[in-house]
């Protein structure tokens, strides 16, 4: 195949928690066949992982069967995730930004993955369209 010409794959989850081994196993399987370094490979899972978990823990996703959607496209050296579902609105890019500097035991919980989201990641667009979020990702090596 050309290098210049995209991959493309897809994959549909529910609102569940028991679904992030599928997805963690799916995103193996992709970097794996598509030669993808080992550090983008890893921060791919950290992100996507991080913004489904969100969905499902925090989303109230409904119905919550096939909520979640993940588009990867492949080219070249840059990877383009989205990420939609049908959770309540989000805007990961108005989340606050942790507070580094406090003490581990005196910072408030939550913040952490959407900081390591934005940090890992080239890039990060956010919209919410026809009752859905949509988070577009993009990580180039």
């Amino acid at each position: 195949m050309d290098p210049g010409t995209p991959i493309r794959e897809s994959l549909r989850l529910n609102a569940d928690t028991a679904e992030l081994e599928r997805l963690i196993a799916w995103l193996d399987d992709f970097c794996e066949r598509h030669g993808i370094p080992e550090e983008p490979h890893y921060h791919l899972n950290i992100a996507v992982e991080e913004l489904v978990l969100n969905a499902i823990t925090h989303g109230r996703c409904s119905p919550a069967e096939g909520a979640i959607s993940i588009d990867l496209t492949l080219c070249g050296r840059e990877l383009d995730v989205a990420v939609s579902d049908t959770g309540r609105p989000f805007n990961p890019l108005e989340a606050p930004a942790p507070d580094l500097n406090r003490k581990l035991a005196d910072r408030p919980l939550g913040g952490l993955g959407i900081y390591l989201v934005r940090t890992l990641m080239n890039s990060i667009e956010n919209q919410h369209v026809n009752g859905e979020n949509r988070v577009r990702l993009r990580k180039n090596w």
